[in-house]
């Protein structure tokens, strides 16, 4: 399926500029499944978080497991979020316990919001040299519910999410995505476990959101 994808991206290049020049400049949307790498640090130069992720964009259903290699702590996240019922489960599987969580705040950074602004499009690397460079989008736009403001790139040609930032009272992140696919081989990882069920809600503010995940 990724070589299609590349093949097509290759084949209508030309056709991607063509339609971007006469559109409207309405946000992107990212394909029905990716998975890939995720590594979120704060602007001081700390590292957050570094695992895997997995994104559902017709459920608008998220998992990301950190890579305990690379987490210097004594715990890591591994979490499943469904946006659309504003819900955030921290899943522990090796001692089958659970948290739950409600989010009033729903928007995050895997998909473009669609009242985005379309900043430029420009290209990182060469655009002269085949394969040296890649050809991005930029989108920026408020989230006000957080007195927060983001910044986010994808790929010209499939929508696919590059890089991204995050600007707010609390904190302020910036997102890297590499080895994005467009499948995930298991989609079990957006099934709930039953070590989950008949877990009752933890309170939380009613700013709370999927950006709170990511903290020192």
């Amino acid at each position: 399926m990724m070589h299609t994808v590349k093949l097509l991206c290759v084949v209508f290049s030309c056709l991607c500029a063509v339609a971007w020049a006469s559109s409207n400049r309405q946000p992107c949307h990212t394909p029905p499944l990716t998975t890939g790498t995720m590594k979120v640090v704060s602007t001081g130069g700390h590292d957050l978080a570094f695992g895997k992720f997995s994104y559902d964009s017709k459920a608008n259903k998220f998992r990301f497991v950190e890579d305990t290699a690379h987490a210097n702590k004594t715990s890591y996240l591994d979490v499943l979020v469904h946006f659309d019922e504003g819900l955030l489960y921290e899943l522990d599987s090796k001692n089958e316990s659970c948290k739950k969580e409600t989010m009033q705040f729903r928007k995050h950074l895997m998909e473009i919001p669609p009242d985005a602004t379309h900043e430029s499009e420009i290209y990182m690397g060469s655009p002269s040299i085949t394969e040296q460079g890649l050809r991005v989008r930029e989108w920026t736009g408020k989230f006000p519910e957080l007195h927060a403001h983001y910044s986010l790139s994808t790929t010209s040609c499939g929508c696919l999410p590059v890089s991204g930032s995050y600007y707010g009272e609390k904190k302020d992140l910036v997102f890297s995505f590499y080895g994005v696919e467009t499948e995930v081989e298991d989609t079990q990882v957006f099934v709930l476990p039953t070590y989950c069920d008949g877990v009752q809600f933890e309170e939380a503010p009613d700013d709370h959101s999927f950006f709170d995940l990511f903290h020192d």
